[in-house]
């Protein structure tokens, strides 16, 4: 079997065997910077990474107060690649999503806008992929083959309706994961 953990100093992964000898490095393409929260490992030897690109922008064009020269940090990158390295897949949140649906989460006057916290990748039971967004208390399910976005449950842009529920939907959560009897768990961190 693999086994993975990441380099902080160094922003990678190191795959290992199973007598931990360090077999391959793996990070995102595109200059990327390749994030530590998940990384699948699949059977066909390919791997999905998460990482963030960040973006100087004139949000003074787009909302009310905006900094003409303001970054937008962490728009959240999932890449996939087969077992030779090649991405085969890259799904960008700002092609996607708009982040003036995220003006209840974020202060988009402010000079550095923090967009996304991407903290764990599912491949679903129909090989799509379950993302979870933090910082905006959503999961995201993406089309594995186009990039499109199928649903979304939470945040702003929730499609669900929590039944019996007081606080409303989860807050703040971490590992999303499909069970084997259909249903979707999660750390709510609320």
């Amino acid at each position: 079997g693999r086994l993975s953990y990441y380099d902080k100093i160094n922003q990678f992964w190191i795959i290992a065997d199973s007598n931990m000898n360090e077999t391959d490095t793996l990070s995102c393409a595109n200059n990327i910077r390749t994030d530590y929260h998940d990384i699948r490992l699949l059977n066909n030897g390919g791997y999905i990474l998460q990482g963030y690109d960040s973006l100087w922008t004139d949000m003074s064009e787009i909302v009310e107060g905006g900094h003409s020269f303001a970054l937008i940090r962490d728009i959240l990158v999932i890449q996939e690649f087969d077992n030779d390295h090649n991405l085969i897949l890259e799904w960008r949140a700002d092609n996607h999503l708009d982040i003036l649906n995220y003006s209840d989460y974020l202060d988009l006057t402010s000079f550095q806008i923090t967009w996304m916290h991407g903290n764990s990748i599912e491949v679903d039971y129909d090989n799509n992929l379950l993302l979870s967004n933090r910082t905006n208390n959503e999961i995201i399910k993406i089309d594995r083959a186009t990039g499109d976005i199928l649903w979304i449950m939470g945040g702003p842009l929730n499609e669900f309706t929590f039944i019996d529920d007081p606080l409303n939907g989860f807050n703040k959560q971490h590992d999303v994961r499909r069970i084997e009897n259909g249903n979707i768990t999660l750390f709510d961190n609320g």
